[in-house]
């Protein structure tokens, strides 16, 4: 594996420093109910998670020497499953009450489609609009102009890949592309050079190459350009979830994860089927991207076996990289679980 990396002092980037701050924040996880998933609901959950999150770091969150902010979406299994608006705007509205404004923050998903048809981007019919969100700009790295060629994470894969389905998933276009290129999958380069941090909102669900798609694999493998080819491959796939979350620039950068219960999918994605969908109205706030996914791989377990299907073991592989890379917690006997009671239930 490559990765073409600058040196810190070209960036800038300086959230978390390389002083192992992050790595304090490992195993905490803030947990708060949800009254319903209406705006005002997340709005107040939101507030919540994060002041006692500022409470911990001992600083609030607030403009830097860049100014601007960004929130990484979740898009890819269409509008059934998404980042939902109401969270999207609840973070926007906290990062407002901090300083920044609507043109300080930005959107963030891989790709176009997947961000038109979650309503995060308006129709092709009305994109005289703008790729703007309620006044929020959204990027996406099917712009070229987003590529920086010096940020890119390169991971060769076998020709056939590991699974015969893969070369019809991808498509014969695919298979066109220099050598070269297909190697390489270009990182999101704003989440690096314009931003003083950054937001990861996931949406849980199965992917049959990783186990479970979550915090991790949304901040990394659905994080980057010429993502497919990882998704049919459970030996490569595991490995580039936690180099691509491990590169230090990306994660100076990465202030924390928000994870809504509103609809998580067990088995079957990344495509969405409703049928394997459950819902809890809870929320999670966490700098440890593992003990999420740890916490989200439980309930797919519980989830599955009340099903009738198979568990997906106790720890999945990139679980394991992760934890090596020192990125996390993967043990829940490790977890300290802070719960942030609404107004309501004090």
């Amino acid at each position: 594996m490559f990765l073409l990396l600058l040196p810190a002092w070209v960036w800038g980037g300086n959230f978390w420093g390389f002083d192992g701050e992050r790595e304090a924040f490992h195993g905490h996880v803030w947990e708060t109910p949800l009254d319903g998933f209406g705006d005002s609901s997340y709005e107040q959950a939101v507030e919540r998670v994060i002041e006692a999150f500022e409470a911990r770091k001992g600083e609030a969150l607030r403009p830097g020497s860049r100014g601007k902010a960004g929130i990484k979406l979740y898009t890819h299994s269409g509008s059934g499953l998404k980042t939902p608006h109401g969270l999207t705007r609840a973070v926007i509205a906290a990062l407002e009450q901090r300083g920044f404004s609507r043109d300080d923050i930005l959107l963030f998903d891989t790709r176009e489609t997947g961000l038109r048809s979650a309503g995060y981007l308006p129709p092709l019919s009305e994109r005289d609009r703008g790729p703007y969100f309620e006044g929020v700009r959204v990027l996406h790295l099917d712009d070229p102009a987003l590529r920086d060629p010096l940020w890119y994470y390169e991971s060769p894969l076998p020709e056939e890949f590991s699974n015969p389905m893969t070369r019809e998933l991808l498509g014969s276009a695919q298979f066109d592309l220099d050598p070269g290129q297909m190697r390489r999958s270009y990182l999101a380069s704003p989440l690096i050079n314009e931003v003083d941090f950054w937001i990861n909102l996931p949406m849980a669900i199965e992917q049959y190459a990783v186990g479970v798609s979550g915090a991790m694999v949304n901040a990394s493998i659905w994080n980057v350009t010429n993502h497919r080819r990882f998704l049919g491959s459970p030996v490569n796939a595991p490995i580039a979830v936690a180099e691509i979350a491990a590169i230090p620039e990306l994660m100076d950068t990465w202030a924390f994860s928000i994870v809504t219960l509103e609809s998580y999918q067990f088995i079957g994605g990344p495509f969405f089927n409703a049928h394997y969908t459950r819902s809890e109205p809870l929320m999670w706030l966490a700098v440890d991207p593992v003990i999420l996914d740890v916490l989200l791989l439980d309930r797919f377990n519980t989830a599955r076996s009340e099903r009738g299907f198979e568990e997906l073991g106790s720890l999945l592989p990139y679980m394991e990289y992760a934890v090596n890379f020192r990125l996390g917690h993967a043990s829940l006997s490790q977890m300290r679980r802070h719960r942030v009671e609404s107004e309501e239930s004090d």
